[in-house]
């Protein structure tokens, strides 16, 4: 289900205004990046505070208040459905935990923009494509993405590339390179 810009701005400012301390990581960065107005998927966020293992409770009770639905992600990390009107937006709760790791220096970077009156954190578009291709799934929606962004900032890629694990990198740049980028 597709939502807009201002319902991503009410879903967002009510975590904010919970006190959830995030910054966005998944596609939606590269949507933001195409300019958008009409959102596909879920919401992918790293939490920065508080934690989303530890203080699970949180966001529990977060869901409770908002009438929002609780559940899971694949990687056992909570997962919010956001009910705005009629709609219902996925938002899906990361911290480096288990397999999933985004290196501090991607965090710490991460820019703020406005949508919609709201101001949100972002990682980069090339460090999404990063992300995206260590994780290894949906090799025909980051191509899909390499073709239609339209300035790729190859030195960040290179960057964001090299603080990943060595021993990945190789992988990472194969899975970029069958998705269409040069280097």
């Amino acid at each position: 289900m597709s939502f807009t810009l201002e319902e991503l701005a009410i879903v967002l400012g009510k975590l904010a205004d919970y006190g959830v301390d995030f910054v966005v990581i998944g596609d939606t960065v590269v949507q933001l990046a195409l300019k958008k107005k009409e959102l596909e998927g879920d919401i992918d966020l790293f939490v920065i505070k508080p934690s989303v293992i530890v203080d699970e409770q949180v966001f529990i009770d977060i869901s409770e208040k908002e009438n929002w639905l609780y559940t899971t992600t694949e990687a056992g990390t909570p997962r919010l459905i956001a009910r705005v009107d009629n709609k219902e937006i996925p938002i899906e709760l990361y911290e480096n935990i288990f397999d999933i790791y985004i290196p501090e220096e991607i965090i710490s970077s991460a820019k703020s923009i406005n949508v919609k009156g709201r101001k949100i954190r972002i990682i980069k578009p090339e460090e999404y494509l990063v992300l995206k291709a260590k994780q290894g799934v949906d090799i025909d929606k980051l191509a899909s993405y390499i073709r239609d962004l339209k300035n790729i900032d190859h030195k960040l890629l290179i960057r964001t590339i090299n603080l990943m694990p060595e021993e990945e990198r190789k992988v990472i740049i194969h899975r970029l390179r069958e998705a269409g980028l040069t280097f």
